[in-house]
């Protein structure tokens, strides 16, 4: 397979209900029962890229079968041997908090830094009575981090399928959620893109930065279809 060069996507997630992503473990005696995982220098909230992958692939394999080649093109394979394993052509950045948004909850009375603190409890139907208490962190709605997606295109003949099955995996997520509770509404989010970057094996060689393209979320697909066409003919 030869490296054609990467699409760059930008954007934001745009957070439209609660949403958790745990550090799987208590904050510790008097704190929060479920902290969120924070930047450990800013102190701000973070998804991790392996928590957006795991919901991207999810959304493919529920699509495409959990065995088909387009979820092991765009998100790996697994196998019983190292050597046989591919990472998959999708790399998903952290995302943080952006500082613009970091700024407006940094003014607000929250419970706690960046996040407010979501109190549920176990309901005893048989008694009618809740008990066992237990607090989670959570971004509030209206919160917006930072994204990047980075595809390697190693064939272009597969390019466009693999940028649509993308556009697949956001909607799905989008109509489910990121993080854990969904079912009890947390984590309903939507993803914005605003800008790509295509970046050639040539561009490499030469010291380039690319060629950009301002986008949105409803005209990227065409968008990356015509910086597709700057890959020589001969590659395609």
């Amino acid at each position: 397979m030869e490296f054609e060069g990467r699409l760059i996507l930008n954007g934001h997630i745009r957070v439209l209900s609660g949403l958790h992503i745990g550090t799987g473990s208590s904050g510790g005696i008097g704190l929060v029962d479920n902290p969120i995982i924070r930047d450990p220098l800013s102190r701000r909230p973070i998804i991790p890229g392996s928590s957006i992958k795991g919901r991207l692939r999810h959304a493919l394999e529920t699509v495409c079968g959990a065995s088909s080649d387009e979820v092991s093109r765009l998100f790996g394979s697994y196998a019983d041997s190292f050597e046989k394993r591919s990472s998959g052509r999708l790399l998903v950045r952290d995302s943080q908090l952006n500082d613009e948004s970091a700024a407006i909850l940094e003014a607000l009375d929250t419970d706690s830094l960046y996040v407010e603190i979501k109190t549920e409890n176990r309901i005893d139907r048989a008694r009618g009575v809740a008990e066992h208490p237990r607090q989670s962190e959570r971004m509030p709605a209206g919160s917006i981090l930072d994204l990047e997606l980075v595809y390697n295109a190693l064939e272009a003949q597969f390019l466009s399928d693999d940028l649509q099955n993308l556009e697949i995996c956001l909607r799905f997520v989008e109509d489910e959620y990121l993080g854990g509770a969904g079912s009890r509404g947390y984590g309903k989010v939507e993803f914005e893109l605003s800008r790509l970057r295509w970046i050639s094996i040539q561009d490499y060689r030469e010291g380039k930065a690319g060629t950009n393209r301002d986008t949105s979320r409803k005209q990227w697909l065409q968008d990356a279809a015509e910086l597709l066409s700057l890959i020589p003919k001969q590659s395609k």
